[in-house]
Protein backbone atom coordinates (compact mmCIF):
# COMPACT_ATOMS: atom_id res chain seq x y z
CA UNK A 1 0.00 0.00 0.00
CA UNK A 2 3.30 2.25 -0.11
CA UNK A 3 1.79 4.03 -3.55
CA UNK A 4 -1.27 5.09 -1.96
CA UNK A 5 -0.17 5.97 1.18
CA UNK A 6 2.56 8.32 -0.48
CA UNK A 7 -0.26 9.72 -2.85
CA UNK A 8 -1.77 10.76 0.26
CA UNK A 9 1.13 12.96 1.51
CA UNK A 10 2.15 14.62 -1.28
CA UNK A 11 -0.11 17.16 -0.19
CA UNK A 12 1.18 17.34 3.44
CA UNK A 13 5.06 17.28 2.17
CA UNK A 14 7.46 20.80 2.33
CA UNK A 15 10.20 21.57 0.43
CA UNK A 16 13.77 21.13 1.52
CA UNK A 17 15.00 24.66 0.86
CA UNK A 18 18.26 25.07 -0.91
CA UNK A 19 20.48 21.65 -1.31
CA UNK A 20 23.44 20.66 -3.85
CA UNK A 21 22.04 19.43 -7.60
CA UNK A 22 18.46 20.95 -6.31
CA UNK A 23 16.05 18.64 -8.51
CA UNK A 24 18.40 18.86 -11.26
CA UNK A 25 20.23 17.56 -14.37
CA UNK A 26 23.98 16.53 -13.81
CA UNK A 27 26.33 14.94 -15.81
CA UNK A 28 25.57 11.79 -13.52
CA UNK A 29 22.23 11.81 -14.07
CA UNK A 30 18.71 13.44 -11.90
CA UNK A 31 19.16 14.24 -8.65
CA UNK A 32 16.26 14.88 -6.54
CA UNK A 33 15.13 15.87 -3.20
CA UNK A 34 13.84 13.39 -1.44
CA UNK A 35 12.28 12.31 2.21
CA UNK A 36 13.00 9.27 4.35
CA UNK A 37 10.04 8.16 5.91
CA UNK A 38 10.69 5.78 8.91
CA UNK A 39 8.03 3.99 10.68
CA UNK A 40 8.84 3.21 14.04
CA UNK A 41 7.01 1.13 16.84
CA UNK A 42 3.76 -1.04 15.95
CA UNK A 43 3.14 -4.61 16.20
CA UNK A 44 3.78 -6.91 12.82
CA UNK A 45 0.23 -6.21 10.71
CA UNK A 46 -0.82 -2.92 13.33
CA UNK A 47 -0.27 0.61 12.24
CA UNK A 48 3.06 1.99 13.51
CA UNK A 49 3.26 3.89 17.00
CA UNK A 50 5.53 7.04 15.50
CA UNK A 51 6.61 8.21 11.70
CA UNK A 52 9.94 10.07 11.40
CA UNK A 53 10.47 11.88 8.04
CA UNK A 54 14.40 12.79 7.09
CA UNK A 55 15.88 14.55 4.44
CA UNK A 56 17.68 12.15 1.70
CA UNK A 57 18.67 13.01 -1.90
CA UNK A 58 18.20 10.63 -4.49
CA UNK A 59 20.89 10.33 -7.91
CA UNK A 60 18.94 8.59 -10.59
CA UNK A 61 22.48 7.76 -12.45
CA UNK A 62 22.65 7.41 -16.48
CA UNK A 63 23.59 3.67 -17.56
CA UNK A 64 26.34 4.77 -19.00
CA UNK A 65 27.86 6.61 -15.61
CA UNK A 66 27.34 3.99 -13.40
CA UNK A 67 30.88 3.56 -11.55
CA UNK A 68 31.80 7.18 -12.17
CA UNK A 69 32.52 9.37 -9.05
CA UNK A 70 29.99 12.00 -7.77
CA UNK A 71 30.97 15.57 -9.94
CA UNK A 72 29.07 17.41 -7.07
CA UNK A 73 29.33 18.10 -3.34
CA UNK A 74 26.48 16.15 -1.43
CA UNK A 75 24.77 18.80 1.31
CA UNK A 76 25.72 18.70 5.05
CA UNK A 77 22.07 18.51 6.07
CA UNK A 78 21.64 15.20 4.87
CA UNK A 79 22.48 12.92 7.02
CA UNK A 80 24.95 10.09 6.37
CA UNK A 81 23.66 6.92 4.39
CA UNK A 82 20.42 8.68 2.96
CA UNK A 83 22.06 9.98 0.06
CA UNK A 84 20.86 7.30 -2.61
CA UNK A 85 23.16 6.47 -6.01
CA UNK A 86 20.46 4.40 -8.05
CA UNK A 87 21.01 2.71 -10.74
CA UNK A 88 18.57 1.36 -12.57
CA UNK A 89 19.73 -0.68 -15.92
CA UNK A 90 16.13 -0.19 -17.29
CA UNK A 91 16.44 3.69 -17.02
CA UNK A 92 12.78 4.13 -16.69
CA UNK A 93 13.32 5.83 -13.10
CA UNK A 94 15.11 8.57 -15.13
CA UNK A 95 12.29 10.10 -16.30
CA UNK A 96 12.21 14.04 -18.05
CA UNK A 97 9.30 15.24 -16.24
CA UNK A 98 11.61 14.75 -13.13
CA UNK A 99 13.35 18.08 -13.83
CA UNK A 100 10.52 19.97 -15.19
CA UNK A 101 7.94 22.23 -13.71
CA UNK A 102 5.35 24.31 -14.87
CA UNK A 103 5.17 26.27 -11.46
CA UNK A 104 8.21 28.57 -9.82
CA UNK A 105 9.58 26.64 -7.23
CA UNK A 106 7.69 23.50 -8.03
CA UNK A 107 9.10 20.60 -7.00
CA UNK A 108 8.79 16.62 -7.68
CA UNK A 109 7.44 14.44 -4.99
CA UNK A 110 9.71 12.13 -3.51
CA UNK A 111 9.78 9.24 -0.39
CA UNK A 112 11.88 6.61 0.41
CA UNK A 113 11.26 3.66 2.66
CA UNK A 114 13.24 0.20 3.96
CA UNK A 115 11.48 -2.54 2.27
CA UNK A 116 10.88 -6.25 3.49
CA UNK A 117 10.99 -8.65 1.05
CA UNK A 118 8.22 -11.58 1.36
CA UNK A 119 5.58 -13.57 -0.22
CA UNK A 120 2.34 -12.52 -1.17
CA UNK A 121 -1.03 -13.85 -0.09
CA UNK A 122 -3.61 -14.07 -2.91
CA UNK A 123 -4.37 -16.86 -5.43
CA UNK A 124 -2.92 -15.60 -8.43
CA UNK A 125 0.60 -14.95 -6.80
CA UNK A 126 0.99 -18.61 -5.31
CA UNK A 127 2.92 -19.75 -7.79
CA UNK A 128 5.20 -16.83 -8.03
CA UNK A 129 6.96 -18.60 -4.56
CA UNK A 130 5.69 -22.27 -4.78
CA UNK A 131 9.24 -23.60 -3.27
CA UNK A 132 7.96 -21.71 0.32
CA UNK A 133 11.50 -20.61 0.11
CA UNK A 134 12.95 -16.91 -0.04
CA UNK A 135 16.21 -17.13 -2.00
CA UNK A 136 19.60 -16.09 -0.28
CA UNK A 137 19.31 -13.43 -3.47
CA UNK A 138 16.80 -11.62 -1.23
CA UNK A 139 18.91 -10.81 1.75
CA UNK A 140 20.49 -7.77 2.41
CA UNK A 141 18.81 -4.04 3.10
CA UNK A 142 16.33 -2.62 0.97
CA UNK A 143 14.55 0.23 -0.12
CA UNK A 144 11.48 1.06 -1.72
CA UNK A 145 10.72 4.95 -3.66
CA UNK A 146 7.86 6.21 -4.76
CA UNK A 147 8.07 9.74 -7.17
CA UNK A 148 5.60 11.70 -8.65
CA UNK A 149 6.56 14.29 -11.42
CA UNK A 150 5.56 18.36 -10.28
CA UNK A 151 2.98 18.22 -13.59
CA UNK A 152 1.80 15.18 -12.69
CA UNK A 153 2.65 12.89 -15.64
CA UNK A 154 4.77 10.66 -13.90
CA UNK A 155 4.86 8.24 -11.17
CA UNK A 156 7.08 5.42 -10.64
CA UNK A 157 7.42 2.99 -7.62
CA UNK A 158 10.85 1.60 -7.48
CA UNK A 159 12.41 -1.61 -5.19
CA UNK A 160 15.81 -1.70 -5.21
CA UNK A 161 18.82 -3.69 -3.31
CA UNK A 162 22.08 -2.11 -1.41
CA UNK A 163 25.09 -3.34 -3.60
CA UNK A 164 27.12 -1.24 -1.55
CA UNK A 165 26.46 1.39 1.48
CA UNK A 166 28.15 4.52 2.43
CA UNK A 167 31.45 4.77 3.20
CA UNK A 168 31.40 7.47 5.17
CA UNK A 169 34.40 9.92 3.55
CA UNK A 170 34.25 13.15 4.43
CA UNK A 171 37.25 15.79 5.23
CA UNK A 172 38.50 17.41 8.66
CA UNK A 173 35.72 19.84 8.47
CA UNK A 174 32.89 17.57 8.23
CA UNK A 175 32.22 18.07 4.72
CA UNK A 176 32.20 15.27 2.26
CA UNK A 177 34.90 14.55 -0.11
CA UNK A 178 35.00 15.59 -3.75
CA UNK A 179 34.16 11.58 -5.21
CA UNK A 180 32.53 10.07 -2.22
CA UNK A 181 29.44 8.31 -3.33
CA UNK A 182 26.43 7.17 -1.28
CA UNK A 183 24.01 4.21 -0.68
CA UNK A 184 24.55 2.70 -4.04
CA UNK A 185 21.45 0.66 -5.07
CA UNK A 186 20.47 -1.71 -8.07
CA UNK A 187 16.84 -1.32 -9.06
CA UNK A 188 14.82 -4.65 -8.83
CA UNK A 189 11.36 -3.21 -9.35
CA UNK A 190 9.92 -0.37 -11.62
CA UNK A 191 5.90 -0.13 -11.31
CA UNK A 192 5.00 3.07 -13.17
CA UNK A 193 2.09 5.49 -14.59
CA UNK A 194 2.57 8.19 -17.47
CA UNK A 195 -1.11 9.31 -16.28
CA UNK A 196 -1.87 9.15 -12.27
CA UNK A 197 -5.03 11.06 -13.08
CA UNK A 198 -7.45 10.21 -15.99
CA UNK A 199 -10.29 12.59 -16.79
CA UNK A 200 -12.84 11.60 -19.52
CA UNK A 201 -16.73 11.58 -20.75
CA UNK A 202 -19.50 9.47 -20.17
CA UNK A 203 -19.46 6.50 -22.64
CA UNK A 204 -16.58 6.14 -23.75
CA UNK A 205 -13.50 3.40 -23.84
CA UNK A 206 -10.75 4.43 -21.03
CA UNK A 207 -7.27 3.03 -20.99
CA UNK A 208 -5.49 3.40 -17.52
CA UNK A 209 -1.74 3.06 -18.17
CA UNK A 210 0.28 0.98 -15.91
CA UNK A 211 3.93 -0.58 -16.74
CA UNK A 212 6.95 -2.36 -15.07
CA UNK A 213 10.05 -3.30 -15.39
CA UNK A 214 11.60 -6.51 -13.09
CA UNK A 215 15.01 -7.16 -12.90
CA UNK A 216 16.29 -11.44 -13.38
CA UNK A 217 12.49 -12.04 -13.42
CA UNK A 218 10.31 -13.49 -16.10
CA UNK A 219 7.43 -14.83 -13.97
CA UNK A 220 4.86 -12.02 -12.76
CA UNK A 221 1.22 -11.41 -11.58
CA UNK A 222 -0.74 -8.25 -12.21
CA UNK A 223 -3.62 -7.34 -9.95
CA UNK A 224 -5.78 -4.33 -10.57
CA UNK A 225 -7.88 -2.73 -7.51
CA UNK A 226 -10.76 -0.43 -7.71
CA UNK A 227 -11.23 1.66 -4.20
CA UNK A 228 -13.71 4.79 -3.35
CA UNK A 229 -15.05 5.98 -0.11
CA UNK A 230 -13.65 3.05 1.41
CA UNK A 231 -14.94 0.01 0.10
CA UNK A 232 -13.01 -1.65 -2.65
CA UNK A 233 -12.97 -5.00 -4.91
CA UNK A 234 -10.66 -6.45 -7.52
CA UNK A 235 -11.21 -5.13 -11.15
CA UNK A 236 -8.47 -7.80 -12.95
CA UNK A 237 -6.31 -10.79 -11.97
CA UNK A 238 -4.08 -12.24 -13.71
CA UNK A 239 -1.32 -15.01 -12.88
CA UNK A 240 1.32 -14.68 -15.09
CA UNK A 241 2.92 -17.90 -14.17
CA UNK A 242 0.21 -19.76 -15.65
CA UNK A 243 -1.16 -17.45 -18.23
CA UNK A 244 -4.61 -17.44 -16.49
CA UNK A 245 -7.12 -14.87 -15.57
CA UNK A 246 -9.02 -14.91 -12.22
CA UNK A 247 -11.30 -12.20 -12.00
CA UNK A 248 -12.19 -10.23 -14.63
CA UNK A 249 -15.04 -7.70 -14.37
CA UNK A 250 -16.86 -7.64 -17.33
CA UNK A 251 -16.18 -4.52 -19.24
CA UNK A 252 -12.45 -4.36 -18.66
CA UNK A 253 -9.24 -5.68 -20.58
CA UNK A 254 -5.58 -6.14 -21.02
CA UNK A 255 -3.02 -6.41 -23.64
CA UNK A 256 -1.42 -10.01 -23.21
CA UNK A 257 1.14 -9.80 -26.09
CA UNK A 258 2.35 -6.31 -24.78
CA UNK A 259 2.11 -7.44 -20.84
CA UNK A 260 4.51 -10.28 -21.89
CA UNK A 261 6.51 -8.46 -24.39
CA UNK A 262 7.65 -5.17 -22.73
CA UNK A 263 5.37 -5.39 -19.25
CA UNK A 264 2.40 -2.83 -20.54
CA UNK A 265 -0.26 -3.27 -17.60
CA UNK A 266 -2.44 -1.10 -18.76
CA UNK A 267 -6.35 -2.07 -17.97
CA UNK A 268 -9.05 -0.98 -20.57
CA UNK A 269 -12.33 0.26 -19.15
CA UNK A 270 -15.28 0.06 -22.05
CA UNK A 271 -18.17 2.44 -21.83
CA UNK A 272 -17.47 4.15 -18.59
CA UNK A 273 -20.16 5.13 -15.95
CA UNK A 274 -20.81 7.29 -13.43
CA UNK A 275 -20.32 3.51 -10.77
CA UNK A 276 -16.24 3.81 -12.60
CA UNK A 277 -15.23 6.59 -10.63
CA UNK A 278 -12.34 6.38 -8.08
CA UNK A 279 -9.46 5.03 -8.07
CA UNK A 280 -7.19 2.30 -9.41
CA UNK A 281 -4.57 0.53 -8.21
CA UNK A 282 -2.50 -1.40 -10.60
CA UNK A 283 0.16 -4.12 -8.50
CA UNK A 284 2.47 -6.52 -9.78
CA UNK A 285 3.89 -9.03 -8.26
CA UNK A 286 7.32 -10.59 -9.07
CA UNK A 287 8.81 -13.11 -6.57
CA UNK A 288 8.76 -11.71 -3.19
CA UNK A 289 8.74 -8.34 -4.62
CA UNK A 290 5.71 -6.35 -5.30
CA UNK A 291 4.96 -2.17 -6.12
CA UNK A 292 2.25 -0.60 -7.02
CA UNK A 293 0.64 2.70 -8.41
CA UNK A 294 -2.69 4.83 -8.00
CA UNK A 295 -4.44 5.65 -10.44
CA UNK A 296 -7.29 8.40 -9.95
CA UNK A 297 -10.46 7.97 -13.16
CA UNK A 298 -12.27 11.09 -12.91
CA UNK A 299 -15.79 11.80 -15.49
CA UNK A 300 -16.30 15.08 -16.50
CA UNK A 301 -19.38 15.89 -18.22
CA UNK A 302 -19.63 19.85 -19.39
CA UNK A 303 -23.67 20.96 -18.54
CA UNK A 304 -25.81 22.21 -21.23
CA UNK A 305 -27.84 25.58 -21.24
CA UNK A 306 -31.38 26.99 -21.78
CA UNK A 307 -32.36 30.26 -20.45
CA UNK A 308 -36.13 31.16 -21.30
CA UNK A 309 -38.23 33.05 -22.49
CA UNK A 310 -35.93 33.85 -25.22
CA UNK A 311 -36.32 36.88 -25.91
CA UNK A 312 -38.57 38.20 -23.06
CA UNK A 313 -41.69 39.80 -24.63
CA UNK A 314 -42.73 42.49 -21.45
CA UNK A 315 -45.25 45.26 -20.66
CA UNK A 316 -43.76 48.41 -18.52
CA UNK A 317 -43.92 47.88 -15.16
CA UNK A 318 -44.94 43.87 -15.22
CA UNK A 319 -43.33 41.02 -13.48
CA UNK A 320 -41.74 38.06 -15.37
CA UNK A 321 -39.28 35.36 -14.36
CA UNK A 322 -36.82 34.05 -16.41
CA UNK A 323 -35.03 30.69 -15.94
CA UNK A 324 -31.99 29.15 -16.53
CA UNK A 325 -31.61 25.10 -16.86
CA UNK A 326 -28.36 23.46 -16.35
CA UNK A 327 -28.18 19.98 -16.96
CA UNK A 328 -26.36 16.60 -17.35
CA UNK A 329 -23.34 18.09 -15.53
CA UNK A 330 -20.87 16.22 -13.58
CA UNK A 331 -19.81 16.30 -11.13
CA UNK A 332 -22.40 17.61 -9.21
CA UNK A 333 -20.52 21.47 -7.85
CA UNK A 334 -21.74 23.91 -10.58
CA UNK A 335 -21.51 27.91 -9.79
CA UNK A 336 -24.40 30.16 -11.22
CA UNK A 337 -24.11 34.07 -11.78
CA UNK A 338 -26.54 36.36 -13.21
CA UNK A 339 -25.25 39.62 -15.20
CA UNK A 340 -27.19 42.29 -16.94
CA UNK A 341 -26.33 44.72 -19.01
CA UNK A 342 -28.29 47.98 -20.33
CA UNK A 343 -28.11 48.60 -24.40
CA UNK A 344 -27.05 52.46 -23.05
CA UNK A 345 -24.04 53.67 -24.74
CA UNK A 346 -20.95 52.69 -22.31
CA UNK A 347 -22.61 50.56 -19.64
CA UNK A 348 -20.89 47.77 -18.02
CA UNK A 349 -22.31 44.34 -16.97
CA UNK A 350 -23.73 44.23 -13.63
CA UNK A 351 -23.89 41.23 -11.58
CA UNK A 352 -27.84 40.14 -10.11
CA UNK A 353 -28.12 40.37 -6.53
CA UNK A 354 -30.98 38.18 -6.22
CA UNK A 355 -31.48 34.91 -7.81
CA UNK A 356 -33.27 31.33 -6.34
CA UNK A 357 -32.15 28.02 -6.86
CA UNK A 358 -33.50 24.60 -7.18
CA UNK A 359 -32.23 21.29 -5.33
CA UNK A 360 -30.10 19.04 -7.66
CA UNK A 361 -31.51 16.60 -9.29
CA UNK A 362 -29.76 13.41 -10.23
CA UNK A 363 -30.69 11.99 -13.63
CA UNK A 364 -30.68 7.95 -14.88
CA UNK A 365 -27.04 8.45 -16.19
CA UNK A 366 -25.80 9.75 -12.77
CA UNK A 367 -25.33 13.43 -13.74
CA UNK A 368 -26.88 16.40 -12.56
CA UNK A 369 -29.91 18.98 -13.12
CA UNK A 370 -30.34 22.71 -11.59
CA UNK A 371 -32.84 25.39 -12.25
CA UNK A 372 -31.82 29.02 -11.53
CA UNK A 373 -34.47 31.77 -11.71
CA UNK A 374 -35.05 35.42 -11.66
CA UNK A 375 -37.78 38.19 -11.60
CA UNK A 376 -37.24 41.29 -13.69
CA UNK A 377 -39.66 44.00 -13.44
CA UNK A 378 -38.38 46.11 -16.37
CA UNK A 379 -39.97 50.01 -17.63
CA UNK A 380 -39.72 51.17 -21.16
CA UNK A 381 -36.00 52.83 -20.25
CA UNK A 382 -35.24 49.06 -20.05
CA UNK A 383 -36.01 48.17 -23.65
CA UNK A 384 -33.25 46.02 -25.24
CA UNK A 385 -31.69 45.23 -21.97
CA UNK A 386 -29.49 41.77 -21.98
CA UNK A 387 -29.65 39.49 -19.14
CA UNK A 388 -27.12 36.65 -18.70
CA UNK A 389 -27.18 33.38 -17.17
CA UNK A 390 -23.25 32.25 -16.48
CA UNK A 391 -22.04 29.17 -15.02
CA UNK A 392 -18.87 27.72 -14.07
CA UNK A 393 -17.75 24.39 -14.08
CA UNK A 394 -14.66 21.91 -13.61
CA UNK A 395 -15.44 20.78 -16.91
CA UNK A 396 -15.19 24.15 -18.71
CA UNK A 397 -12.23 25.85 -18.88
CA UNK A 398 -13.72 29.69 -19.18
CA UNK A 399 -17.70 28.88 -18.21
CA UNK A 400 -20.67 29.12 -20.48
CA UNK A 401 -23.27 31.29 -20.86
CA UNK A 402 -26.63 31.89 -22.50
CA UNK A 403 -28.50 35.47 -22.98
CA UNK A 404 -32.22 37.04 -23.48
CA UNK A 405 -32.94 40.52 -24.35
CA UNK A 406 -35.76 42.47 -22.86
CA UNK A 407 -38.43 43.52 -25.26
CA UNK A 408 -40.71 46.10 -24.20
CA UNK A 409 -44.32 46.43 -25.56
CA UNK A 410 -44.72 49.81 -27.69
CA UNK A 411 -41.03 50.94 -27.28
CA UNK A 412 -40.83 50.36 -31.46
CA UNK A 413 -42.47 49.83 -34.16
CA UNK A 414 -43.24 46.46 -36.00
CA UNK A 415 -40.45 44.33 -35.95
CA UNK A 416 -39.30 42.39 -39.22
CA UNK A 417 -41.21 39.45 -37.83
CA UNK A 418 -44.53 41.50 -37.39
CA UNK A 419 -44.14 42.64 -40.67
CA UNK A 420 -44.01 39.25 -42.05
CA UNK A 421 -46.55 37.95 -39.81
CA UNK A 422 -48.81 41.07 -41.17
CA UNK A 423 -48.10 39.94 -44.41
CA UNK A 424 -49.29 36.36 -44.46
CA UNK A 425 -52.35 37.54 -42.34
CA UNK A 426 -53.34 39.86 -45.02
CA UNK A 427 -52.54 37.07 -47.96
CA UNK A 428 -54.61 34.10 -45.79
CA UNK A 429 -57.54 36.92 -45.88
CA UNK A 430 -57.42 37.61 -48.81
CA UNK A 431 -56.95 34.04 -50.74
CA UNK A 432 -60.15 33.75 -47.88
CA UNK A 433 -61.74 36.79 -49.90
CA UNK A 434 -61.18 35.22 -53.38
CA UNK A 435 -62.73 31.83 -52.48
CA UNK A 436 -66.05 33.54 -50.64
CA UNK A 437 -65.94 35.41 -54.47
CA UNK A 438 -65.47 32.80 -56.44
CA UNK A 439 -67.90 30.18 -54.76
CA UNK A 440 -70.71 32.94 -54.60
CA UNK A 441 -70.34 33.81 -58.25
CA UNK A 442 -70.90 29.88 -59.59
CA UNK A 443 -73.62 30.17 -57.52
CA UNK A 444 -75.06 32.79 -59.67
CA UNK A 445 -74.24 31.27 -63.07
CA UNK A 446 -75.61 28.01 -61.97
CA UNK A 447 -79.10 30.10 -61.13
CA UNK A 448 -79.13 31.63 -64.18
CA UNK A 449 -78.48 28.82 -66.62
CA UNK A 450 -81.58 27.33 -64.54
CA UNK A 451 -83.45 30.08 -65.55
CA UNK A 452 -82.75 30.12 -68.89
CA UNK A 453 -83.17 26.62 -69.36
CA UNK A 454 -86.86 27.10 -68.27
CA UNK A 455 -87.79 30.39 -70.26
CA UNK A 456 -86.64 28.10 -73.63
CA UNK A 457 -88.60 25.47 -72.63
CA UNK A 458 -91.69 27.80 -71.93
CA UNK A 459 -91.83 28.90 -75.74
CA UNK A 460 -91.10 25.76 -77.45
CA UNK A 461 -94.08 24.97 -75.67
Amino acid sequence: MNAIVFKLAIGAIGFFGAVCCDNSETVLGTVLDCWYVEEQGGRMGSFPTAITQKKSLLLLRKNEQIGAPLDFIPPNDVEQGLFFDINDPTGVIRNNNFHKSQKKNEKSACEINLYTPQAAFVDWTVYLTKNEVSPLHFGGVWYTSNIQAANKKFSISSIMKVISPSPGTSDNEGNHEQGAHGTITSVALNVFTRNPNVKTRLSRDVILDCGFTAENSKEFSVEWRYQYKGSGHVVYAYDGVRDRVEIAQEGTQIFFEELHASGNASLLIRDVNIKHVGTYICTVYVPYLHSQQAIELEIIEPPQLSLTPNPVYVFPGREEKLSCDISHYYPLDVTIEWLTKSAAPGSESQYVNESWQTSHRQNSDGTYNVTSHIWIRPEMKDHETVFTCYVSHVSLKTGTKKTSVVKMAGASGPSIEDAIGMFITAFILYGFLKLIYWLLSSAFSSSSARSSDKEEKVKSS
